[in-house]
């Protein structure tokens, strides 16, 4: 593995030395693999500083336990795969940065990365413009058209609809929405606002809360105001950890039930109090509690590797997901070229994931995948109260049509706007 030091834009000697380290232990593999300088590269864009951090250091041990075990198995193609690492520190700037850099390099072929829509975004247009594979292991909002951008992790009608409908049924029909305010936090809502008219509900309220508030004062005078029987939270980051406290301690807890499609993919139910994060209903693909032999070896292998992550939650399992698909489909192209590997992943090729098979969709570049419900406890664990096998995703951007990858936008590189 290699990383990038921000400041220098050089390979520490630290990051050097463990990058040998970790080479030496893939080459102790059951399959003799050749010589690192005929390796694949790869690289992994996560911000592992910064106000997202919580979400970008596990997403980064998920690419490194990836590869690792890829590696032990015999590489791709015949050949190790090395790991390059770079550190986006939470800014959409150095998305675009390390982009350019990585567009630079002709040996790195596909890139797992990204944490927000806007970083994504940032990245998405510059590396598939110079014929990298990118794949976007979050929760996904939508409208990425794109020949070379896949995406591992649920779609917002995959997650919002299952949690929305159990919401209305269980705890009635009158919702507030609060998002983030930046892409997926927008579109969320407006596919939520869809599928609370859609099956009964009422909507009470929205609000858009910028990624660097942590005072939630007047949304919480607002939503009492409103007495929702539900809130449908779309917060993300450190920061917007602090509503749920906010919340918990104006009494609210007790009178609403929070929904949430984000909650947890930080182990935010680890930093909040028993009496804070309990109650609180997510929705996603994979949980740890999840009963499987795929999940108990891939538990295994995460922990004896990083024994001190704590908690891990959906994205690293995506990435996991990501760099499997990526791996089986190099090995049934038989070669990295863009196109071939584009293709053997649109054929949709079942992968037997911690949460279950997955299957890309191919118009859409979406993983068919299976999504649970879960209820935080008192000790924060999760308890799993639903499951809903095989979801598809959506091939629709909300207000501005559809995209299918394998038909008429088979040769496109872009985004869809949606239009609310």
């Amino acid at each position: 593995m290699t990383y990038r030091d921000h400041k220098t834009n050089k390979l520490s000697r630290r990051t050097v030395l463990l990058g040998a380290t970790a080479g030496t232990m893939s080459l102790a593999a059951p399959m003799v693999l050749r010589a690192q300088e005929d390796a694949l590269h790869v690289g992994a864009l996560f911000d592992l500083t910064g106000n997202l951090n919580l979400y970008g250091i596990q997403n980064m041990n998920g690419a490194r336990y990836a590869i690792s075990e890829i590696n032990k198995r015999g590489g791709v193609l015949g050949k190790p795969v090395r790991l390059h690492e770079y550190d986006t520190q939470s800014k959409v700037e150095l998305y675009s940065r390390y982009a350019r850099e990585i567009a630079s390099e002709d040996s790195i072929t596909a890139v797992v990365g990204g944490t927000t829509g806007a970083s994504r975004e940032a990245a998405r247009p510059i590396l598939t413009r110079a014929g990298k594979l990118l794949f976007f292991p979050m929760i996904d909002e939508g409208g990425e058209c794109d020949k070379y951008c896949f995406m591992q992790g649920t779609d917002c009608v995959q997650q919002q609809g299952p949690l929305i409908e159990w919401a209305i049924k269980e705890r009635g029909p009158k919702v507030y929405i609060v998002a983030a305010d930046y892409i997926y936090g927008h579109v969320a809502a407006a596919w939520g606002k869809n599928s609370i008219s859609e099956l009964g509900g009422e909507l009470a309220g929205t609000e858009f809360i910028p990624l660097s508030v942590s005072d939630f004062s007047s949304t919480i005078r607002r939503i009492q105001d409103q007495s929702p029987d539900v809130i449908l939270s779309n917060l993300v980051g450190s920061n917007h950890v602090a509503f749920y406290r906010q919340f918990a301690a104006a009494g609210l807890n007790k009178r609403m039930q929070i929904v949430s499609p984000v909650f947890g993919l930080g182990n935010e139910q680890q930093v909040l109090s028993s009496q804070e994060g309990s109650g609180i209903v997510v929705g996603y693909s994979y949980f740890e509690q999840l009963d499987s032999d795929e999940n108990r070896a891939f538990l295994a292998g995460y922990r004896e590797m990083f024994p001190k992550s704590g908690g891990i939650s959906d994205s690293p399992a995506q990435v996991w997901n990501g760099w499997h698909q990526w791996a089986d489909a190099v090995n049934r192209a038989g070669s990295t070229d863009v196109d071939a590997v584009a293709a053997a992943l649109e054929e949709g090729v079942p992968f037997a994931g911690p949460a279950g098979q997955v299957k890309m969709d191919g118009p859409s570049h979406r993983n068919i995948q299976n999504v649970h419900l879960a209820e935080v406890q008192d000790d924060k664990t999760y308890k799993i109260i639903g499951k809903f096998n095989d979801v598809m995703p959506t091939r629709d951007v909300i207000g501005a049509g559809s995209c299918d990858l394998t038909g008429k936008d088979a040769s496109l590189h872009t985004m869809i706007q949606p239009k609310f």
